[in-house]
């Protein structure tokens, strides 16, 4: 027997949709933002990038520490922020980034010489893991799997699949078709559409209440899983 889809969730579906494109975004904001503070180190592997999403100031930090020559004695750690600063590179503007927070710009040439900048908080951990099996990783960083996210989008799909539920269906089915052949042949008014949508559950092809009878695939839903 086959089953006969009576119902999508478009809204939820396309929220999860705009959220794998939103972390997609999101991942790959946070590359170009790591990348533009230091030369160093660029992010090529996954396991790299999720270092980086983990702690993304830590990351940072140790960019500086493994990737500059700093002879100390003992065991001691060079500070990043002495690294940085020692080295030229803006580690406070990279922090007030990840951190979204603004920061302060010379600009060359403007009427005022320091200018602010807004920032977004980067990408979080958790935001990521809930998404991350929606993403690919690629040498020029993430794009969307389409082939995981098609298949998940079938989560929001809801099916008649047994015979008492297809009859439920096709119960729905002959009720429009009949309500529409009346119509058809004797003319109903708009007040009395509205009565039999609600009555009956059903959806009117030309709000307000004009027009064919359509079936109402949520109110469908509902009386089969009721």
């Amino acid at each position: 027997m086959d089953k006969i889809l009576i119902f999508e969730d478009n809204g939820a579906k396309n929220q999860f949709i705009a959220n794998c494109e939103t972390t997609k975004d999101q991942a790959n904001d946070l590359i170009t933002v790591f990348q533009a503070y230091q030369d160093l180190k660029e992010i090529e592997t996954i396991d790299e990038f999720y270092a980086l999403v983990t702690d993304p100031i830590l990351f940072y930090d140790e960019t500086l520490r493994t990737g500059l020559s700093l002879q100390t004695t003992g065991n001691r750690t060079p500070d990043p922020e002495t690294l940085a600063k020692l080295f030229s590179y803006d580690r406070p503007a990279y922090v007030a980034t990840i951190r979204g927070l603004p920061i302060t710009e010379t600009c060359e040439g403007c009427r005022t010489k320091k200018i602010i900048r807004k920032t977004r908080a980067a990408l979080t951990e958790p935001r990521f893991n809930a998404y991350k099996n929606y993403l690919s990783f690629t040498t020029k960083g993430f794009i969307l799997n389409e082939a995981e996210i098609e298949k998940h989008c079938e989560r929001f799909k809801t099916f008649a699949e047994n015979e008492q539920q297809i009859k439920v269906v096709d119960h729905y089915n002959a009720l429009v078709s009949i309500l529409n052949s009346h119509d058809a042949m004797f003319p109903l008014a708009p007040t009395d559409k509205e009565l039999l949508t609600r009555i009956f559950g059903l959806h009117i092809e030309h709000p307000p209440y004009q027009g064919r009878f359509l079936i109402n695939s949520e109110h469908l839903r509902n009386q089969i899983y009721k």
